[in-house]
């Protein structure tokens, strides 16, 4: 079966988490493979039903080249629907009524040889390998988002790691907790106003999927989303909003055309500091869907008021919320330990060229396009064929570092000893997941609910989730980042002293 056009990136981020990868096998795997997506009457009639199951085959199309939809009475519609959505996702799949693996959404939803029941209640999602899952009707979709990537983690641990049985226990997961459970009966499903300026910065995959969890939910006000890039075919593999029509389209564009009830989301197709420098400082909320330390401490340098952080990296995915006086700011989860290589410095390494990193930090600079000297040097230096970087002719180094070394498109996938990665490529279901923890976040203190300090909760995807998966932070105990300085403290006061904002 053929895979997506952009499913090499795919294979990139499964290398990093699947031990010895060997993409000819990936791919093998994935052909071979059917995944089903069965719907229940309630799935189709309720929204957390309709919302479970399309970020389920926004996750499942990109990946896997055949979907079978399977429909109990009165889902009829709604599987035509997503079929629908699945091929504009990926026009290379292919749709079919039979899977042996699949998602069953609904209590009457029809069943596979090995079926994961996803479900959800309000802020709770839910799977099981053994009964039904309800869905719920509230207007809340964080359960149901965290339940599709969830479930989706279990298709691809059986499908690509081998595991037979990637969900032991039933799984029953609050995207509202934090240290201590939060009971749901105490937030009202409405009434969810932001309380004052509020910024997005960052549209890449984790960012729309809180764009996505936010347009589902009643939350209401102006949302700034802030992203000066443009989707590439290569990001296609695990950003949630994107159909195969949206290459090149802008990030923070693309992420404002959601429809939302209520919520205002206007672009900003700028970097971080030509935003401000244009829009200002003063942004009480701000969440942070980036991906890079550098581009974390710098949204933390222009002190919000406050803070919630999405990340990934390899098997691992999080959110966590800061309290800049009191407890861990941001730039304390990022500060550099010991020196760190420049830009430059990296990409000569990878690319074996280390005696010309001048010439590299001028290529950097100017993105002119790598001189055929240069390609020669490189290919002597890694050891390979010259013909091997021949399409990377013409075209900035930076692209040949991204695609080439990071990418696995000159040194292959799974290989051991290729140098260290600053880029990191995660898998769809887990930069969803960070996604709606964001978002929920914000819902959570919007609706008045506050655990107060600074709270981590991580997931590892390859893993069941732990009992307790968040924790404080301190303050960095060496005393030098931001929160600890005199003069960042006096500003931070001087700008929300009037509001108790951490």
């Amino acid at each position: 079966m053929p895979l997506a056009d952009y499913h090499r990136r795919a294979a990139v981020a499964a290398s990093q988490v699947i031990a010895g990868f060997d993409e000819q096998l990936f791919e093998a795997a994935l052909g071979n493979t059917r995944i089903g997506i069965a719907l229940g009457r309630d799935a189709a009639e309720t929204r957390e039903g309709r919302a479970l199951a399309d970020l389920a085959v926004r996750l499942l199309a990109r990946l896997y080249p055949t979907v079978a939809f399977l429909s109990g009475p009165g889902a009829e519609a709604l599987s035509t629907e997503l079929s629908t959505l699945a091929r504009a996702v990926n026009p290379n799949i292919t749709i079919t009524d039979h899977a042996t693996l699949g998602i069953a959404i609904g209590l009457d939803a029809p069943t596979f040889e090995r079926t994961f029941h996803a479900g959800s209640d309000a802020w709770t999602a839910l799977l099981s390998c053994r009964t039904p899952q309800p869905v719920g009707d509230s207007a809340i979709p964080f359960g149901a988002g965290a339940a599709a990537c969830f479930a989706a983690a279990a298709v691809f641990r059986t499908v690509l790691i081998g595991e037979m049985d990637p969900v032991s226990d039933d799984l029953t997961v609050s995207c509202l907790d934090g240290i201590d459970p939060i009971t749901a009966s105490d937030i009202p499903e409405d009434g969810w106003a932001l309380p004052g300026p509020t910024v997005l910065v960052g549209c890449g995959a984790v960012g729309q999927a809180a764009v996505w969890a936010l347009g589902r939910s009643p939350l209401r006000g102006d949302l700034e989303l802030v992203d000066h890039e443009s989707v590439e075919l290569s990001n296609m593999q695990r950003y949630v909003l994107t159909t195969r029509a949206d290459e090149n389209a802008g990030k923070a564009e693309l992420a404002a055309r959601t429809p939302t009830d209520g919520l205002v989301l206007t672009p900003r197709p700028h970097e971080w500091a030509s935003f401000t420098a244009t829009h200002g400082y003063r942004w009480e909320t701000a969440l942070v869907a980036v991906d890079s330390a550098t581009a974390r401490r710098a949204v933390q340098a222009s002190l919000p008021g406050w803070i919630a952080n999405a990340w990934t990296q390899p098997g691992d995915l999080g959110v966590s919320t800061h309290a800049f006086r009191t407890d861990a700011c941001l730039s304390c989860l990022y500060l550099p330990t010991g020196q760190t290589p420049s830009e430059d410095a990296v990409v000569a390494s990878a690319l074996g060229i280390n005696p010309l990193v001048a010439e590299v930090r001028t290529l950097l600079h100017s993105r002119a396009p790598v001189p055929p000297p240069l390609l020669d040097a490189i290919a002597t230096g890694l050891g390979i064929a010259r013909d091997a970087l021949t399409r990377f002719e013409g075209r900035p180094i930076r692209e040949l570092y991204v695609e080439g070394i990071c990418g696995g498109g000159v040194i292959p996938l799974g290989q051991t000893g290729h140098p260290p990665q600053d880029v990191h490529v995660p898998l769809a279901h887990q930069s969803a997941l960070a996604g709606v923890l964001l978002a929920a976040r914000l819902v959570r203190r919007t609706a008045g609910i506050d655990p107060g300090g600074t709270q981590i909760t991580g997931f590892d995807v390859l893993r069941s989730p732990a009992p307790y998966p968040t924790r404080p932070a301190l303050k960095d105990s060496r005393g030098t980042c931001v929160c600890q300085d005199p003069d960042y403290l006096r500003v931070y006061q001087e700008k929300w002293l009037a509001k108790s904002v951490d």
